[in-house]
């Protein structure tokens, strides 16, 4: 076999390339450990003076015009970090109570909301919603009846139930003595959907 000089050059430059020495790469970002970061900022904290004593300031203020900087001692690292004292707080105390006040009379006001009835009777005959309505008050006082005449049909719907689980427990009850009720979502008297047990 026969190598030209193109060859041998070749193979000679590729021994020569991997047989230096390897170098370690250098980044020319440095590489920073932010866990071990520490600062002591004590020097820029504010310093207030307590109010819930009824004894007079101890701080002077000098008489010179440059304001000296105010100094504190930064807690030591084993030493647990008391939280300062709520001094201030019972103006935010004043302000959520009066939101939550304003909040309740609103609340106050709402007297119809979202929920369930019980449809007892639909048809025609005024002595048979009579009849269920009477079968209604004997098993069931709590329930307050609606009854709605659009001519000529009666509806008789029993009820006011916030939640849908209250609403399925009288249904049941409801079903047995009359098999053609439904529970059907309407809109609700409030007030007296709570005294509903």
């Amino acid at each position: 076999m026969r190598f030209g000089l193109s060859g041998v050059s070749v193979i000679a430059f590729l021994i020569l390339t991997s047989c230096a020495a390897n170098r370690p790469t250098v980044s020319t970002k440095s590489s920073v450990d932010y866990n071990s970061y520490d600062e002591d900022l004590s020097s820029s904290r504010p310093v207030y003076n307590s109010t819930t004593t009824n004894r007079p300031s101890t701080t002077t203020r000098p008489t010179t015009s440059a304001p000296s900087p105010v100094t504190t001692t930064a807690p030591r690292k084993n030493e647990p970090v008391k939280p300062p004292a709520p001094v201030e707080a019972l103006h935010v105390n004043r302000k959520l109570d009066a939101v939550m006040d304003t909040i309740a009379v609103k609340n106050r006001a709402v007297r119809y909301a979202a929920g369930y009835r019980i449809q007892v009777y639909v048809g025609n005959q005024r002595q048979e919603v009579e009849a269920a309505k009477l079968l209604i008050y004997q098993n069931f006082p709590e329930l307050s009846p609606y009854l709605s005449y659009n001519q000529p049909t009666y509806k008789l719907k029993v009820g006011d139930f916030m939640r849908h689980i209250d609403a399925e427990r009288y249904y049941s009850s409801i079903r047995q003595l009359l098999p053609s009720a439904q529970l059907q979502p309407d809109k609700i008297d409030v007030r007296r959907s709570l005294s509903i047990k």
